[in-house]
């Protein structure tokens, strides 16, 4: 029986929304449970105590002549201040912490409610709209155990630092998501964790948008995904785009913003902080990148390109048992990697792909005609053609069975029974329709008897690999080997997996179709580009009969030989 990955489903995404849920909600309220970190005056403070930013009524002046204004203001007291009820901020601190303590049930369930929420609009557009590969339950955990750890280390850094909010780095997590996935999941998700983030501060109005800002830019500005240290200039560039909004919304609330006063508060400024804020993400992201992909259930370059070498155990078998599929397989990793390229897919990925797709071939080689020596027959000559399908369609099964054996990362394992999807054998279906077409009525197998044990690609570089797969056997083919009959040929396999369904699930476009097939056309035509005849090859031919009148020297310009013939 075959195992494939396991997609998250309406009830997997309840579960795990609610698990993730509890576990924010004991993050974020943790230390209303612990009587020793209670604020007393005439004691210091056991933790940074915050008051969010709001609007306040404050008094100017002294004595009868004062008046009031509304300021909006955030107060900070630093770990281990002695309290006293004399300081406007320590009264303001300790009032503000009375209102939280001790946490009802009502209070609890109300934030257990909207980290839930929060997570199930994450897992529903992962279901519905999401990447392919984020449709998985293993990439969901991930993905809530990656935005569960950025939100303990900003309680942390609340709790125990006096940095300004606008430090918390939450855009590393939106910089994670758009390299292991795309730039609109990581906008997406970036939305989502900064108004969790913000929770932390009574979503404070001015974080949530200096959180959303940084973090959508720097997605933004993630062009090149295979240069992990372009993170870092991406997360600076969110900083920068985020203190230009600051400044911004100060004006509109407090009618002006006084750069200098606040960039003369070193680490304490809030300018400071929103730049400094999205580098320290850009340097996280980088930092971390590695471990964010394996949480995310992806593979780093690193090990993909130590699975191209072709000294590999696993290589080395197919090469050895399977000579001829490793061949196919090499042509099509050419030919994957190429439109993957052009699309803009993981090129690498899909290579390796390709290289390891096949290895099932190598439990019973002789049954695929590509390892047939010459003049050899084909054992499906002697079996029934329900026998045959099934020799066949086990290639699927025991490729990943020896890939997972072998070691190999899920990712490229998931090519092994992706790169024929749910498809019919037709050949073999055909001819067991025509063999029992005179009695119709005792045939014991079914169209499901003959279709792939697999499941439909669910991304865009595993797809590639699918069509790839028929195309490069197609091309073989061809004749004459020009631009306009590949072509021809590539719509007609594209066509023909569009109709049947299987590229449903790959979140490959029109667009991405035509783009591809454009440039497998242009590679299959270089691929088959003529050569050169050396003289040798040329004396074994058999002469064409000389028509009458031919002159000697026309045909002692036609035997010379190519300037080209020692180099090709």
């Amino acid at each position: 029986m075959l195992a494939t990955r396991v997609r998250i489903g309406v009830l997997s995404s309840l579960v795990l929304s609610a698990i993730f849920a509890a576990l924010m909600t004991a993050v974020a309220t943790f230390e209303l449970f612990m009587p020793a970190l209670m604020p007393q005056y005439g004691r210091p403070s056991r933790v940074v105590m915050r008051v969010p930013y709001a609007a306040r009524v404050v008094r100017v002046g002294k004595g009868q002549l004062f008046d009031v204004q509304l300021e909006h203001r955030r107060t900070v007291v630093p770990l281990g201040t002695m309290l006293e009820p004399g300081v406007e901020e320590h009264r303001a601190a300790v009032n503000y912490d009375a209102t939280r303590r001790p946490p009802t049930a009502t209070r609890i369930g109300s934030s257990f409610i909207l980290y839930f929420i929060g997570s199930l609009v994450l897992t529903n557009y992962a279901l519905r709209f999401g990447h392919g590969r984020l449709r998985l339950l293993r990439s969901q955990i991930g993905l809530a155990g990656l935005l569960l750890a950025v939100f303990a280390v900003s309680k942390a850094l609340l709790l125990y630092t006096t940095l300004p909010a606008f430090w918390l780095p939450g855009g590393a997590l939106a910089l994670w998501v758009a390299a292991s996935f795309d730039r609109r999941t990581g906008v997406l998700v970036d939305l989502a964790a900064s108004f969790l983030i913000a929770s932390l501060t009574q979503f404070d109005v001015m974080l949530v948008s200096v959180l959303v800002t940084r973090g959508v830019v720097a997605a933004l500005f993630l062009v090149n995904r295979k240069q992990p240290r372009q993170m870092v200039f991406a997360g600076l560039a969110g900083g920068v785009a985020a203190a230009v909004g600051y400044v911004a919304l100060s004006v509109v609330f407090d009618g002006e913003a006084d750069v200098f006063a606040d960039l003369a508060l070193g680490l304490g400024s809030e300018l400071i902080g929103c730049v400094g804020g999205g580098l320290a993400a850009g340097v996280i992201a980088n930092l971390g990148r590695e471990q964010a992909e394996l949480a995310l259930g992806h593979v780093s370059r690193t090990r993909l390109l130590d699975l191209t070498d072709i000294e590999a155990p696993l290589l080395r078998k197919m090469a050895t048992e399977a000579p001829g599929s490793w061949e196919h397989s090499r042509t099509m990793a050419n030919l994957a990697e190429a439109a993957a390229a052009s699309i803009g897919a993981d090129a690498l990925l899909t290579r390796v792909g390709a290289y390891y797709h096949d290895l099932g071939k190598t439990v019973q080689p002789k049954y695929f005609v590509e390892n047939l020596l010459h003049g050899e027959s084909s054992p499906h000559l002697e079996l029934a053609p329900e026998i045959s399908a099934d020799a066949i369609m086990a290639h699927v099964v025991m490729g990943a069975k020896i890939l997972r054996q072998g070691g190999v990362p899920e990712p490229v394992v998931e090519f092994a029974y992706t790169h024929h999807g749910t498809q019919l054998v037709e050949f073999f279906w055909n001819k067991y329709l025509e063999a029992t077409s005179g009695a119709p009525g005792e045939r014991k197998h079914d169209e499901s008897h003959f279709r792939y044990p697999g499941m439909k690609p669910m991304t865009k570089e595993t797809a590639i690999l699918m069509l790839v797969d028929s195309i490069e056997a197609a091309s073989r083919t061809v004749d004459p080997p020009t631009h306009a009959k590949f072509e021809e040929m590539i719509r007609r396999v594209v066509f023909h997996k569009l109709s049947s369904g299987q590229l449903d699930e790959s979140g490959l476009t029109l667009v991405d179709l035509r783009v591809m097939a454009a440039r497998m056309a242009a590679g299959l035509v270089n691929m088959s580009h003529g050569r050169v005849k050396y003289p040798w090859q040329r004396e074994n031919e058999p002469r064409a009969p000389r028509p009458a009148g031919a002159k000697d020297g026309a045909r002692a310009m036609t035997d010379a030989p190519s300037e080209h013939s020692e180099t090709c």
